[in-house]
């Protein structure tokens, strides 16, 4: 049977607003008032584009259905972390890989009996479907889990994991079982006039991924940023736990600036009462954890994952 939009929409996960086009549904992790508001012409273009890409966002279901199959759109399309993955029951069973055609159609075979199935979409590009055709019965997972919000940059957002499924945020999904919604925006940088609580989210805890983007310019002052940003994070989260992850090691850039940087944020967290999370301590620095010197590939993500799922439980 091909699911209406409706019933689509009861199916995914970590997406709080959708869009209709052509027959197509979209889901996307931040709202309507978030995306209206990074839509003005002033706001970053880059900023912009990438808060509509479809990381991080799952169809998951129960199922007795052999077969499921829909049509996609891609736009956007970056070179990195755009597949669609399938999980069973835990375990990845299937990666389709989104080329250089904007156009495809995805089909998935699946065991016999009832079974979950979990459907990632691609970390960087937009993704929208239509057509989701299933042949079984269905059912809705509710999540019952804590609400974990995540706000960060390209890392958490997924570029440069060979599986979208990979990225560390669904890692930390499925190790907690908590309800991730991950905002992560590649190049984002500690920007405080950007905050603001999340309409139909209220997170049981908050974790913060930012402060790899250290660059400055004319128009940005990454100390006083950095400061402002946890301190109106507290304001409007008074007593909510928050965690912030400081930087990963990285290649590349100049070391004492970097230190500095890191050393801001620790600071900044400190005088907020916001405890951090050494980031160096999490992925190891070697060539194998990294998919560019900055980016986790598959290995370093899942580790990640995993490591920040112990501390925040």
């Amino acid at each position: 049977m091909k699911l209406s939009s409706k019933t689509l929409k009861r199916l995914f996960k970590g997406a709080l607003y959708f869009e209709e086009k052509k027959g197509y549904l979209t889901a996307f992790r931040y709202n309507k008032a978030q995306l209206d508001y990074m839509a003005d012409p002033s706001y970053d273009w880059g900023w912009r584009m990438r808060a509509r890409f479809t990381g991080c966002v799952r169809i998951e279901f129960k199922t007795n259905a052999r077969t499921i199959s829909f049509d996609y759109l891609a736009s956007e399309i970056h070179e990195r972390a755009n597949t669609i993955d399938l999980f069973v029951d835990g375990e990845l069973v299937k990666v389709h890989k989104i080329g250089e055609n904007k156009r495809g159609r995805v089909e998935f075979s699946l065991k016999e009996g009832d079974k979950l199935a979990c459907i990632y979409m691609p970390c960087e590009c937009e993704l929208s479907i239509k057509n989701f055709t299933i042949d079984g019965n269905y059912k809705s997972v509710k999540e019952k889990g804590k609400k974990l919000l995540i706000l960060g940059d390209s890392i958490t957002q997924g570029a440069g994991v060979e599986m979208s499924s990979y990225a560390y945020a669904n890692v930390l999904q499925r190790e907690t079982g908590y309800n991730v919604l991950a905002q992560g925006i590649g190049g984002y940088r500690f920007e405080p006039v950007d905050l603001t609580t999340v309409e139909c989210f209220e997170p049981d805890k908050i974790l913060v991924f930012l402060g790899t983007n250290w660059y400055e310019s004319l128009d940005y002052d990454y100390e006083g940023s950095t400061r402002e940003y946890f301190k109106k994070l507290k304001e409007l989260y008074p007593s909510t736990p928050i965690w912030e992850v400081t930087p990963l090691c990285r290649q590349g850039v100049d070391v004492d600036r970097f230190n500095w940087c890191i050393d801001v944020v620790k600071s900044a967290c400190q005088d907020n009462g916001i405890p951090y999370i050494d980031g160096f301590s999490l992925v190891p620095n070697v060539d194998e954890c990294f998919s560019d010197g900055v980016h986790p590939n598959a290995l370093g993500a899942y580790l990640l994952g995993t490591r920040i799922a112990k501390i925040i439980k």
